[in-house]
């Protein structure tokens, strides 16, 4: 098979772009849902309610934890 070379490259098409008015942003992006998993095993499945209640009790005990080392200084 023959290879023929393209005459465009990207940089060539992203300089065409921002000539012709386009300009380059940063987009925002959702947060993850705290409910999917993370790991290899069940990624994208989403927590039991007992596993959503032992994380929002964990939750609290940090945060009491922060609250208390505060008090302390």
């Amino acid at each position: 098979m023959k290879q023929i070379i393209k005459p465009t490259t990207d940089e060539d098409l992203i300089k065409e772009f921002l000539e012709k008015g386009g300009k380059v942003s940063v987009g925002k992006t959702k947060p993850m849902p705290s409910d999917l998993g993370i790991s290899n095993n069940s990624w994208g499945n989403k927590m039991t309610k007992e596993e959503k209640e032992v994380v929002k009790a964990a939750e609290k005990v940090r945060d009491a934890e922060k609250a208390a080392a505060k008090a302390q200084k």
